[in-house]
């Protein structure tokens, strides 16, 4: 009896250990199609060519077209919700920033995603670092002067933002809140017409990034006052980083990577991290995207995982310190 039982039963282990090995043998290698790229900008954007840029060698090494499906509005949470919902296969990559991982969650408290729980971060791909900048008539020339500045004059010195709740204004709130300078937010519908009041001196100040202050500050239309960098910017090596001028705790990036939806195989994982940390390494692209102002970061696995969790508190505490609120 117990001969015959164990007969039967090293046979049914036989057969499941054959079904495995067939089911593995018939899965198809990845990728077997296409991969989709969620983008939350417009196409033509600094953005977009970022994204079919570091794409392009991607595809050719993977063997596989990626499609670039930009999806923008709503500061970028359409594309991000979707990507959220997405098939955990590998076949569906979301262009993840700072905005819709880092801001929106500090502002909003129901996204329809978690910035760590909800996703796999693959690979940060680069920064564009914040600068403050200022009319050249403003009688200050670095942070401590600003600073020194406003607290002589209260309630006269104007800082303009592209918006409530965007890059721009939450680096201000962050920049008064770790020097204790009195700056009047003036948020605007956009970059152009904040730059417009900024040239004629409506405003003073801004934070904005090296990629849109560069064509004015090396024209001396307007003056840096400092970089929100570890290090001096490509674009602009002229300007000190506010760490040079003795302010810590001041680095801020408008930052892009990689992501796909939580529970993508960490094979695949890897895998594409190891893709576009090569696609980054090529003269080619490094070159094109230093042209759009961005700095090459290539950062992966744990450590990008960990800087998207402390972008997250980091811009909560902002807007529960600054007690900042979306109208």
């Amino acid at each position: 009896m117990k001969t015959r039982w164990a007969w039967r039963l090293g046979c049914l282990l036989a057969i499941s250990t054959w079904t495995l090995d067939a089911s593995a043998a018939q899965a198809p290698a990845y990728p077997s199609k296409p991969l989709r790229l969620l983008v939350p900008f417009t196409p033509g954007g600094s953005q977009d060519v970022a994204a079919r840029l570091v794409s392009a060698p991607v595809a050719q090494t993977l063997g596989q077209n990626i499609v670039i499906d930009n999806r923008p509005g709503s500061g970028g949470l359409i594309a991000a919700q979707e990507a959220a919902r997405a098939p955990a296969d590998g076949y569906t990559l979301f262009m993840s920033s700072g905005a819709q991982m880092g801001i929106s969650p500090a502002l909003r408290p129901k996204i329809g995603y978690d910035p760590v729980k909800s996703f796999a971060h693959v690979i940060h791909l680069t920064d564009t670092p914040m600068v403050l900048i200022a009319h050249p008539q403003l009688p200050a020339s670095n942070a401590k002067e600003l600073v020194a500045y406003s607290l002589a004059n209260r309630v006269k010195v104007n800082t303009a933002s592209t918006g409530l709740g965007t890059y721009t204004h939450m680096t201000l709130e962050l920049f008064k809140l770790t020097t204790g300078a009195d700056l009047t937010h003036i948020p605007y519908k956009g970059a152009a017409p904040a730059i417009t009041d900024l040239l004629g001196r409506q405003v003073q100040t801004m934070f904005t990034s090296t990629a849109s202050a560069q064509p004015y500050t090396s024209t001396g239309r307007l003056k840096p006052i400092g970089i929100a960098a570890a290090k001096r910017s490509r674009a602009m090596p002229e300007a000190a980083t506010f760490a040079e001028q003795g302010i810590a705790g001041l680095e801020v990036s408008s930052w892009v990577g990689i992501s796909v939806p939580a529970g993508v195989q960490p094979g695949i994982v890897d895998r594409l991290a190891r893709e576009f940390a090569a696609s980054l390494q090529t003269t080619d692209v490094r070159n094109r995207l230093n042209a759009l102002g961005a700095e090459v970061a290539g950062v992966s696995g744990p450590a990008f995982a960990t800087m998207v969790r402390d972008d997250v508190a980091r811009w909560l505490k902002v807007v529960r310190s600054a007690g900042i609120k979306l109208e």
